[in-house]
């Protein structure tokens, strides 16, 4: 029995010294993408590398997947920018975690649904959605659709300043 134990311990130390910086285990380099139509691999992204300026802030290529983290302010309507689209509704899905805030999402039947900070959501296609505190919202979404969306979404934002 203490030979199994001696014998698991010396596993476990084995590991841990093949990890350690500068012994022959291989370290996997990751490029980091702030350009969402690259696609280089697995990519390791923290929230204060990650692109801040857009109007959707997103990093494609995760597996099919983008990822979007914005801080936006309460107020902002998400209706408007949407005008044009089926139904005049955001037709991606998305899954998210909301770090901080409130929001609501408001399906294509007007049903409404309270999302606080800390909360996990999912938005199905055919919503929008109203910023009722500032947030910080963290979301995943199938990659092609984020690049059709953030495309409508800029141009309405364009023409929306082109008017004032």
């Amino acid at each position: 029995m203490k030979t199994i134990i001696a014998l698991k311990a010396l596993a476990v130390l084995a590991a841990l010294l093949l990890s350690l910086p500068g012994t022959s285990q291989k370290k996997e380099s990751h490029k980091l993408v702030l350009n969402p139509h690259e696609v280089t691999g697995p990519i390791h992204l923290s929230p204060a590398d990650f692109p801040t300026g857009n109007v959707i802030n997103m990093v494609g290529g995760w597996g099919g997947m983008a990822v979007t983290i914005n801080e936006v302010p309460a107020g902002t309507d998400y209706t408007p920018v949407l005008i044009g689209l089926k139904d005049d509704l955001c037709q991606v899905p998305h899954w998210g975690y909301l770090e901080k805030g409130k929001l609501r999402i408001i399906d294509k039947n007007k049903k409404t649904t309270v999302v606080n900070g800390g909360e996990v959501f999912y938005m199905p296609p055919g919503h929008t959605a109203i910023i009722d505190e500032d947030s910080k919202v963290i979301e995943f979404s199938p990659e092609e659709g984020m690049h059709e969306l953030n495309k409508h979404v800029q141009k309405k934002v364009a023409e929306m300043q082109g008017n004032q």
